[in-house]
């Protein structure tokens, strides 16, 4: 019998390496790209690999478990535009993929930018590569990296 449950507590215990998972919830993505405005992540599940869909429930149908999470960034103030995406985890890292439609900000006018969230899923600081076809004022296209980090809300 002791044999047994030997087995079953060797079978059933986390491993000691396991690596750590960025906690569901709200947080503050704070950065050095903007100076007039921020994000609030709203972090949930990611329901089957929907981008638009995310849950707090880690539901055997709807959002099976998986290491992945749905991040639905909120501007404030509400000058920007919102946008949602599954953020892929490997390696102990999550990676973002967003097109957004005023990434690069001019006076006056802003452009789109394809932009590339990753970050340590222990310490949930990263970087931000933004990519770009056009810059202000008829400036070449580039790409720009930005350092962030999220701070629980």
């Amino acid at each position: 019998m002791g044999a047994l449950l030997a087995a079953v507590a060797t079978v059933t215990a986390p491993a000691a390496n396991a690596a750590p998972h960025m906690p569901l919830g709200n947080y503050e993505v704070l950065n050095d790209r903007w100076n007039d405005h921020s994000w609030i992540w709203s972090v949930t599940h990611s329901c089957n690999d929907d981008p638009e869909c995310g849950t707090y429930y880690d539901d055997p149908v709807l959002a099976p478990h998986t290491d992945n999470l749905n991040v639905l960034a909120i501007p404030r103030p509400l000058k920007s535009h919102r946008f949602q995406n599954i953020a892929y985890y490997a390696d102990g890292r999550y990676t973002l993929t967003v097109d957004v439609d005023d990434g690069v900000r001019c006076v006056g006018y802003n452009l789109p930018s394809h932009d590339v969230y990753s970050w340590d899923a222990a310490t949930l600081a990263g970087t931000i590569d933004s990519t770009y076809d056009a810059g202000c004022y008829g400036a070449p296209g580039g790409i720009s990296t930005f350092t962030f980090s999220l701070q629980r809300y």
